[in-house]
C-alpha cells in the first residue's frame, strides 16, 4: 500500500479572503494584522519603512494584499521583499538581508537562458486619471521618456486613481521603474549551495551578448539536484531589469 502525503507550510493560508480598510498601515504592519487575524505564527518581520496611505482589499487573497502592499512599497522605496515560511514562521526581509557570499559566473554556472524585450512589462510614458466628482471634471497625471518614445514608440501604462493626492508622485515612480528593457535569465546547472532558496540574493557575473551583468539578482526559484557526490541547482533570476 502506498499513502501520498501532501504537507503545506504557513503560506498556504494565505489563499484565505478577506476584506480590509485601513489607513497608514506599512506592508509589514499588514503582514502583522493578518497574522494576529488568521492565527499564524511570525518569524522575522523587517520594516518596510513605507507608509501606505490607504489599504482597500475587498474580498482579495491574502497573498494578493500582501503583494500589492510590497509593489507599492517597492514603487515609493525601491526596496524589494520577499515573504516566505522559514521552518513555520511568516517571515519578511529586504532582499539586501538575504545577501549570499556566492557568486555564479561563467565557470560555475554550466549555462544560462536570457531573454530581453519591450513587450512585457515595459512602459515610456504614465499617465493616470483621477474623476474629480465636485468638480466634474477628470484630472490627468501624466510621465513620460521622450527619448524612448522616439526609440520604441509610445508604451502606455494606464491606471485610474482614487486620490489626487500623491498621484504626480506615483506616476514619475512608476516611470522609473517601468522605462526600461525586462530581462528574463535562468541558470542551468550551477554549482550547489545547499543555502540558495527562493528569496536569497546571489553575486552574477556573465556576458550576456547585449549587456554585462555584475551585479546581486533575487532568486526566484531554485531546483536543487543531488546525484551522488555531486550537487548542481537549476535558478531562475529577478531583479532590476529581470522578471521572472
Amino acid at each position: 500500500m502506498t499513502i501520498d502525503v501532501v504537507a503545506y507550510d504557513q503560506l498556504r493560508y494565505l489563499k484565505n479572503k478577506d476584506t480590509i480598510i485601513e489607513e497608514g498601515l506599512k506592508a509589514s504592519d499588514l503582514l502583522k494584522r493578518l497574522a494576529d487575524d488568521f492565527r499564524l505564527k511570525l518569524g522575522t518581520v523587517e520594516d518596510t519603512a513605507y507608509t501606505m496611505e490607504t489599504v482597500v482589499e475587498e474580498n482579495e487573497t491574502l497573498f494578493d494584499m500582501m503583494q500589492n502592499a510590497l509593489d507599492e512599497t517597492l514603487m515609493h522605496t525601491g526596496e524589494l521583499f520577499c515573504l516566505y515560511d522559514d521552518v513555520g514562521k511568516l517571515t519578511l526581509k529586504n532582499i539586501n538581508s538575504m545577501k549570499l557570499d556566492l557568486l555564479i559566473d561563467a565557470e560555475t554556472g554550466e549555462t544560462f537562458d536570457y531573454e530581453s524585450s519591450i513587450d512585457t512589462q515595459t512602459y515610456n510614458k504614465v499617465k493616470l486619471v483621477y474623476n474629480n466628482e465636485e468638480t466634474g471634471k477628470r484630472e490627468v497625471y501624466i510621465a513620460q521618456d521622450g527619448a524612448k518614445m522616439n526609440l520604441w514608440g509610445v508604451l502606455q501604462y494606464f491606471e485610474s486613481v482614487q486620490s489626487p493626492l500623491g498621484a504626480a508622485e506615483k506616476a514619475n515612480a512608476l516611470l522609473k521603474l517601468y522605462d526600461q528593457k525586462t530581462r528574463k535569465l535562468s541558470i542551468t546547472n550551477a554549482f550547489g549551495d545547499v543555502r540558495v532558496r527562493a528569496g536569497s540574493a546571489v553575486g552574477i557575473s556573465l556576458d550576456l551578448g547585449d549587456i554585462i551583468v555584475c551585479q546581486y539578482l533575487m532568486v526566484e526559484r531554485v531546483t536543487h539536484k543531488f546525484e551522488r557526490e555531486q550537487h548542481f541547482m537549476d535558478l531562475v533570476l529577478v531583479g532590476g531589469e529581470f522578471i521572472a
